[in-house]
């Protein structure tokens, strides 16, 4: 320990003794240049006037080299003593503090910690001189909220891996009609930042568009790449011009498919692969022999999950409307069991029961019913948008809620996790993406859309998702 604080303190006297001849020629190129201007200013004017000035600006000089020298005597007179130094840190750790000291100070630190992350989330907010379309929901009192308006601030590039999207095409969903219900409205608070965390909020969970811009660490994209992604339900939304995008949510679109049809796939064929992987008894290899029943053929997840079912060998039975039948023939149901009565229960049980049960929306008296037609060894899956008791919480509970979800946000930044997987969006892989676009280049999935609207109809296209007798996606063309 000796030796070292002996160099320490040799190093300290080098540095010092540097910074003191560094100092002197600071003082002597001031003082040159102070008789440079000296001159200049004699040269300039001999009348009273030019004396006056002359005479404030020496004394001004002057000044200025008093202060200089009174700096170098400073610096030269600093003496460091490494061995005290190393003393006083010491007696510091060894000092003995209370268990109610120790806990103030930990519930500062925190209190504190959480307070600068706040602020450091919702510090940079920047002006933008761009502006776009967008369709958005401007209160959480119904689809009556929505509009389409051409003021909406064009986002951009804030971090090294993100990509500006264009977008040519989005898809609208159930989730979307949830939303402007005050859906997700809590966790949209939190995991977001600054404008995208309250209303208005910006529809559409998918879409297809070219990228315009990347952000310098971006690897498998370049400008002009056709890309399709999806967001969950608490983030900023796809119906609108722009969109800014993190590169691990985002995948090539399929070759032979347009815009259109690409932005079909992104959200609910996400939400269909990860129902038969990690949802249900059906996987990718083994569902040769097994019965599965798609309740609500006619969703956009269950046109894909019919297709994915008969893909890998399964047999599916669809409900459908009587009037969508030949479509979801074409798709590879089996059977059919028509939905015109709101009650299918009697037709459901001439059937034999089935080792998968999907749920993908529409008439349904009550969802648990349909688990006494599975087997006993079978799966059960739902896939509309959950419950989410978070947008039902009062002020105390909320205040707790959040609390709660704050540290957790704290604890997965310091470990590097990405936020992106809170709910659905664990949902939405980027490999299922390209397992997507692998399928869609092959020919193995058809994309259904039924209608495809401009911005400025967007009251029709709601109007057309709540709607039983939709079949397929329902798609807005930028």
């Amino acid at each position: 320990m000796d030796e070292i604080l002996f160099r320490l303190s040799s190093q300290l006297e080098a540095l010092q003794i540097q910074a003191s001849v560094t100092t002197q020629q600071c003082q002597q190129l001031v003082t040159t240049w102070l008789c440079q201007g000296q001159r200049l200013l004699e040269s300039i004017s001999n009348d009273l006037h030019g004396l006056e000035v002359r005479e404030f600006i020496y004394q001004v000089c002057l000044w200025c080299q008093k202060q200089i020298q009174t700096l170098q005597y400073n610096l030269a007179s600093i003496s460091f003593n490494a061995r005290y130094v190393h003393q006083q840190l010491r007696d510091l750790l060894t000092l003995k503090v209370s268990k109610r000291e120790l806990i103030y100070f930990l519930t500062g630190l925190l209190a504190g910690t959480l307070f600068g992350y706040s602020l450091a989330l919702n510090w940079y907010n920047p002006r933008h001189l761009h502006h776009m379309k967008a369709i958005v929901c401007h209160n959480y009192v119904g689809i009556e909220g929505v509009s389409t308006i051409d003021d909406s601030e064009m986002p951009t590039i804030k971090k090294s891996n993100e990509l500006l999207i264009q977008v040519k095409a989005a898809c609208i969903h159930d989730v979307d009609i949830k939303i402007c219900s005050g859906y997700s409205r809590t966790y949209r608070r939190l995991l977001n930042s600054g404008k995208n965390k309250d209303l208005p909020v910006i529809l559409g969970r998918d879409c297809a568009g070219v990228v315009v811009d990347i952000g310098q660490n971006v690897i498998n994209f370049d400008i002009g790449d056709k890309v399709f992604l999806a967001v969950p339900s608490w983030s900023t939304g796809t119906m609108a011009e722009y969109i800014v995008v993190t590169e691990n949510r985002v995948a090539k679109m399929p070759k032979i498919l347009p815009y259109e049809a690409s932005a079909s796939l992104p959200y609910s064929g996400c939400i269909a692969w990860d129902a038969l992987i990690n949802g249900s008894v059906i996987k990718e290899g083994n569902a040769k022999g097994k019965r599965v029943l798609v309740y609500g053929g006619t969703t956009p997840v269950g046109c894909i999950l019919i297709q994915l079912v008969k893909l890998w060998g399964g047999y599916v039975v669809a409900t459908c409307r009587s009037e969508a039948a030949p479509i979801i023939k074409a798709l590879g149901a089996e059977e059919i069991i028509f939905l015109n009565d709101l009650d299918a229960s009697k037709e459901l049980e001439l059937h034999n029961k089935y080792d998968a049960i999907f749920y993908t929306g529409g008439q349904l008296k009550h969802e648990s019913s349909l688990k006494k037609y599975m087997l006993p060894y079978g799966s059960y899956v739902s896939t509309i948008p959950e419950y989410l008791a978070s947008d039902s919480l009062g002020y105390v509970s909320g205040s707790l809620f959040s609390g709660c979800i704050r540290i957790k946000l704290l604890f997965q930044y310091f470990l590097g996790v990405s936020t992106y997987h809170w709910k659905e969006g664990s949902k939405l892989n980027s490999s299922y993406l390209q397992s997507l676009q692998e399928l869609a280049d092959a020919n193995k999935l058809k994309p259904v859309l039924h209608k495809i609207y401009a911005p400025h109809n967007i009251d029709q296209a709601m109007a057309h998702i709540v709607d039983f007798s939709a079949i397929g996606s329902t798609v807005i063309k930028f």
